[in-house]
Order: structure tokens, then sequence, then C-alpha cells
């Protein structure tokens, strides 16, 4: 229960919705791997696929994170393939001692692999908090990974990319339509091109899907939860 925390509340509304014990799951934005052993801890045999481009986050994702049914890709999900520039975000603020949430992390790891705010890091400029050097990452449109792994039917995708939400989502092609649920990130305002409540349900809704209100943010940044529309 030590990754869990407050977060049960959450993830026991996905387990609600997704209703079965052995969900399909992509995790955009999978950082050190924390969602996805909350994953663990709420379904009995879910398959997450986990993608993260960040080679600070994967150091620690592959460390703590050890079991075959789940699939780390260490790439970035975007709208086209190839090769990008991320910019890997840090504060040296936070350095010296490792943040509650991340409790399980050794200092020694966080302070060696510069982690302090690394979960802001993006495919988009604009945040202020980064690394001097930008990094070049790998990227590939969902369609494109899709079609190479014919995995069926995917019960929830969760996208947390800090402002480049809408180049997931364009890159998702006709295959969105394998996705049941998503659950995304809205109104990071520091990124370029990241999109707002309005413009998040908009583009979702022209992709067939439907908000659920009762368990989505209304503030100016959140989380919105989307059901394929029947």
């Amino acid at each position: 229960m030590k990754y869990m925390k407050h977060y049960g509340e959450k993830f026991n509304m996905f387990k609600s919705i997704i209703k079965k014990n052995n969900p399909v799951i992509i995790e955009i934005g999978a950082h050190y791997g924390e969602d996805t052993l909350r994953f663990l801890e709420t379904f009995k045999n879910p398959m997450i696929y986990c993608f993260e481009p960040d080679p600070r986050n994967i150091t620690i994702f592959k460390k703590h994170v050890k079991v075959p049914n789940i699939i780390l890709l260490e790439f970035a999900l975007s709208n086209f393939d190839g090769k990008a520039e991320f910019f890997q975000s840090y504060d040296e603020a936070g350095h010296f001692s490792v943040p509650s949430k991340y409790d399980w992390i050794n200092l020694e790891d966080y302070r060696n692999n510069k982690l302090s705010n690394s979960g802001s890091s993006s495919l988009k400029c604009g945040y202020t908090k980064i690394l001097k050097e930008s990094i070049e990452v790998e990227t590939k449109r969902f369609d494109t990974w899709y079609k190479e792994n014919n995995i069926g039917v995917i019960d929830l995708a969760w996208i947390d990319v800090q402002g480049a939400e809408k180049d997931v989502l364009l890159g998702m092609g006709e295959e969105v339509d394998k996705i049941k649920h998503i659950w995304i990130e809205y109104g990071e305002k520091d990124y370029e091109d990241a999109m707002s409540r309005r413009e998040t349900i908009n583009l979702l809704e022209s992709k067939g899907y439907q908000v659920i209100n009762s368990i989505s943010s209304f503030s100016e940044t959140g989380d919105l939860m989307f059901r394929r529309a029947e």
C-alpha cells in the first residue's frame, strides 16, 4: 500500500468504470511507474503498456516495476513517427529531499538522477524550470504502434503528457475507436499548444467520445474522463 497512499478513491473509480479484473490499459506518460503500481493494486490481472521517454524516469521505473504483465515502451507518443526535442524539467530547490508521495525512492537515486520535478518534462516548450540542455527522444504515433502490436480492445487510455495531449490524440488516427475510456489531463497552459477543458472536450467529442462529468474536473486545470459513445 506504500504506492496507493491517498489515491484509493481515484483508482476505485477506475475499477467501477471499467468493470473487469483483467483490463488492458495504456499509460501515456508513465513517469516513475507510481500510477502503474496503483493499477496493479486495483485490478487482479491488468495488462499495462507504459510509454515514457525521459531516461531519468525510466531508470526509476525499471528499478521498482518488475512485473511481467507491465510493458515499458521507452518512447513518446505523438502525432508523427521520428525524433523530437524533449525538455527535461528540473527544480533545484527540491533537490535535497524526496517528496512524501515518492518516499519509496531513495534520496541517492532522487539526487543522482536529478528527479526533482521531473514529472513536468514535455515535448512542448514553455515550462521554465528545465535542464539547460534538451535531449532528443523517439516518437511514434499511437496508430503506428497499435498496428504493429494488434493488442485488441483497450479498456483505458491514461494520458498525462504536460501540454502534448492534442498531438497524442491526433496520432491515434482511426485506431482511437479501439479505446473504451480515456482519462486525460487538460489546462497545462505553461506549455505551447496545451488545450483547455473546452478544447479537450470538443476534440474528443469529434472522435466519438462523451465526457463523464460526474468524475471530471471543472476548474481551469484538471482531468477529464471520457467513454466511447454507443
